[in-house]
């Protein structure tokens, strides 16, 4: 009897240590739901893409601040590799942005063969003959019977508003310690000596001046925030080898914005550039953002396969319990908004060949995104600091 009480009371305690996130995490998305619309974003001022199936053509209007003369739009099959160019658009410059919209049918497409199957709609700023960037590739359709529908994936959606509601329990001023306390293990410890460094107040007056150069002029939270991403996307460099290794992850937020603003070398960063991970992008807006008062927290999750090894829906994503991403969530004009600049450039570092490739600042379309648009590539699993 006491042998069998032991046992029970070690597999309690086991369940006890699990984050209470990961007990109820989705397993599976699900069938998804056939839709006629999907919008980007709905308060970012002439910046979105709105992809609309009407039948057997689909209608796509862009704005965005991301100018080009030119700008491409393909399909990539999912599952597939390589996508399949489909057209070019020719945009209306309105000053501060650009606008242009295009449709493809099932038949009048630059493809050739009639479409079928599920596809992913990608859209590239046009500046060369290779290596163009992507503005946008985050819409998942499917074409039966020559009609287009635009896939939902409910589940995924609903998990998200489930992790944000726990999340929401927390006092938003549990999110506003500009000394980075709460999420001091995760933002400063060193990928070699795994030594967590501290946390000075000379650390925190530079974040605080380094953040009100880069939001000067701005009054609004929200718009000292999208200065913010901005600043971010346009300038870190993304370490693909870091990710892929798990090893080597320069994470600490002022290391990175110092080395690079004072342009230091080090093993990460040479001559103002720098290059780190997904969680040192949301680590740098932690940073800046508490450092204006604005609450931010850092979430965990999964982010779908859009490029090497094939582009995937979440019908056929294999494994979305798989925590492999970070980004981070803003409190601004009372609610709580994804910011996650990662995927806001294509600037990336070989560690290997020590190349640097710069792209700036490509999209917005992880700032403030819908909860639709969210739910087409990322999944919460854990809320740091709930």
């Amino acid at each position: 009897m006491k042998k069998t009480m032991a046992i029970i009371l070690s597999i309690a305690l086991c369940i006890c240590m699990i984050p209470a996130q990961a007990l109820g995490v989705v397993k599976n998305a699900g069938m998804p739901a056939e839709v006629d619309s999907l919008i980007s974003s709905e308060n970012l001022e002439h910046n979105f893409v709105k992809v609309t199936a009407m039948g057997g053509t689909l209608q796509v209007e862009v704005e965005t601040p991301v100018k080009a003369s030119e700008y491409n739009y393909s399909l990539v099959k999912v599952g597939a590799e390589k996508s399949q160019w489909a057209g070019r658009a020719y945009p209306n410059d309105m000053g501060d942005y650009n606008q242009f919209s295009f449709s493809l049918n099932n038949y009048g497409n630059k493809i050739g063969a009639p479409l079928n199957g599920d596809y992913i709609l990608m859209i590239t700023k046009k500046v060369g003959a290779k290596n163009n960037p992507v503005i946008y590739k985050n819409c998942c359709l499917r074409v039966a019977n020559g009609q287009f529908s635009i896939l939902s994936y409910e589940k995924i959606q609903a998990e998200n508003q489930a992790q944000n509601k726990k999340a929401n329990k927390v006092s938003t001023k549990n999110f506003k310690k500009t000394n980075l306390s709460d999420l001091k293990n995760l933002c400063f410890k060193d990928p070699v000596t795994k030594k967590v460094t501290s946390v000075t107040t000379k650390k925190v007056k530079y974040f605080k001046s380094v953040s009100d150069k880069v939001t000067k002029g701005e009054e609004s939270d929200y718009e000292k925030l999208l200065k913010i991403y901005e600043y971010i996307a346009e300038n870190f460099y993304y370490d693909d080898i870091a990710f892929r290794t798990g090893t080597k992850q320069y994470v600490d937020p002022y290391r990175n914005l110092y080395n690079m603003r004072n342009k230091k070398k080090s093993a990460n960063s040479e001559n103002g550039k720098v290059a780190t991970t997904c969680v040192g992008y949301a680590a740098a807006v932690a940073a800046l953002a508490r450092a204006q008062g604005i609450p931010t927290r850092i979430v965990n999750g999964h982010h779908i396969s859009l490029g090497t090894g094939g582009f995937n829906n979440w019908s056929t994503e294999p494994s979305i319990t798989k925590m492999d991403h970070w980004w981070a969530e803003c409190y601004v004009d009372g609610r709580w908004i994804t910011v996650d600049p990662t995927p806001g450039n294509s600037n990336k570092w070989n560690r290997t060949t020590n190349t640097w490739t710069y792209t700036g600042l490509t999209n917005y379309i992880y700032f403030d995104p819908t909860s639709e648009q969210l739910a087409t590539s990322h999944v919460i699993l854990e809320t740091k600091g709930v």
